[in-house]
């Protein structure tokens, strides 16, 4: 049986930006980045048996299995986006936030998620506005001026989407393990 523990979380801030770097470690059978990657890139983003759970959001065409879209996301009340994802290269993803529908964008750009093997399990790392993440990223994820929905985006809400994508996960993880 596949589990999850948050690692980590770390708030603060760079160059003007407020950065957040969250860390979850997955182990049982199953556990393994390529599986955590997979699902990323194929399992259904939102709904029943998603990675995020029953939340407002479609997905887009695919071209590919190393890209995918969803459109109009929304993890909480008053949060909408259209999310990006690509692989960058191997366990390495690039997660970008667009706000095409608001003229003036409380929250866009970019984020990395990586997944490596670790021991007997896998570690998922996210990090915004690090210098890890804008090696990767092209576009810092922030927005033109001050907004109350990103300091809540950075300071709680995002906390909690993500571990519950994590459990999420852990989840589909267990659904895909042979029984015995």
């Amino acid at each position: 049986m596949t589990t999850v523990v948050r690692t980590s979380h770390v708030l603060g801030s760079r160059q003007g930006l407020t950065t957040l770097e969250q860390g979850f470690r997955f182990e049982g059978e199953g556990a393994a980045a390529d599986a955590i990657c997979r699902l990323l890139l194929t399992a259904p983003l939102t709904g029943t048996d998603s990675v995020f759970g029953d939340r407002p959001g479609e997905e887009g065409r695919r071209t590919d299995s190393s890209s995918r879209t969803l459109r109009g996301f929304s993890p909480a009340p008053g949060f909408r986006f259209d999310v990006d994802l690509a692989q960058h290269r191997n366990g390495v993803l690039l997660v970008r936030f667009s706000q095409p529908d608001r003229k003036v964008p409380y929250l866009q750009g970019d984020f990395v998620w990586t997944v490596a093997d670790d021991g007997d399990g896998a570690v998922f790392e996210e990090q915004i506005n690090t210098e890890k993440a804008l090696e990767v990223a092209s576009e810092p994820l922030a927005g033109p001026r001050p907004s109350v929905r990103r300091w809540l985006f950075f300071r709680a809400g995002h906390k909690q989407v993500m571990n519950r994508a994590a459990s999420n996960l852990a989840a589909l993880l267990n659904r895909q393990a042979p029984r015995p």
